[in-house]
């Protein structure tokens, strides 16, 4: 018997209008589905996007991927993945992985792809619209035109990142700035972005939102959602 195919499917950031039709046409026939969770017994954003398209019948593998920098916490979850998925794949089932964003981008998807690959796995992926984009669109702020350039972080927190260096691209991203907000709003001020800057959270979600004050944000002090980004740029007008 010849091994299922494992797909990685991009489900956008959150808005089920913004699957693709051809992820929707691949839902429509799962048969096996990986929802991934942070957490064990948490929702999974993805699953809930695509639940309407997937077959009553369909089997669900809710995977926990822990939110951690543990080395060995995360290989020990990733061979747990691996095993679950690879016995469906052996037995000639197809496996589709349900990704928030694109399935290429800062995404987990990533790592089961790249070890089924390596083991002769048939692998494919269908992509999903990138939060950053679906962001832009949101707030119709212009990430880049013509030459200028853009540049897409995920946001640790501390000085990786100077001024000097956000400041030597036209469009930056920042991603997973919900607990580093002060740091963020610092860098791009002395970047000379922060006037021309949108904080976004839970984009194309019913709680989404859009503010364009991130000082006001910052003297709030109110936790952020998780699904959180600023985009910020060196002027306003292209």
């Amino acid at each position: 018997m010849s091994s299922g195919i494992f797909y990685g499917v991009g489900v956008g950031p959150g808005d089920p209008g913004l699957l693709t039709l051809k992820a929707v046409q691949l839902l429509r026939e799962a048969r096996v589905v990986v929802a991934p969770r942070s957490a064990p017994g948490q929702d999974s954003l993805a699953l809930a996007v695509a639940r309407d398209h997937l077959p009553a019948a369909c089997l669900i593998l809710h995977l926990h991927f822990p939110m951690t920098k543990n080395e060995s916490c995360l290989e020990e979850a990733w061979d747990d993945a691996l095993a679950q998925v690879r016995a469906h794949l052996d037995a000639g089932e197809d496996v589709v992985f349900l990704t928030i964003g694109d399935p290429m981008l800062y995404s987990t998807c990533i790592y089961l792809l790249q070890r089924l690959k390596a083991g002769g796995y048939q692998v494919r992926v269908i992509a999903g619209v990138p939060s950053f984009c679906a962001a832009a669109a949101a707030a119709a702020f212009p990430l880049a035109a013509g030459e200028e350039r853009i540049a897409v972080f995920p946001w640790k927190g501390d000085d990786s990142l100077s001024p000097s260096f956000l400041g030597s691209f036209d469009t930056v991203v920042l991603l997973k700035v919900a607990s580093h907000l002060n740091g963020a709003v610092a860098a791009l001020q002395q970047a000379d972005m922060l006037e021309h800057s949108v904080l976004v959270s839970n984009c194309g979600r019913p709680d989404e939102e859009i503010s364009s004050d991130l000082r006001d944000a910052v003297r709030r002090k109110e936790p952020l959602p998780y699904l959180s980004l600023i985009l910020a740029r060196r002027q306003k007008e292209i």
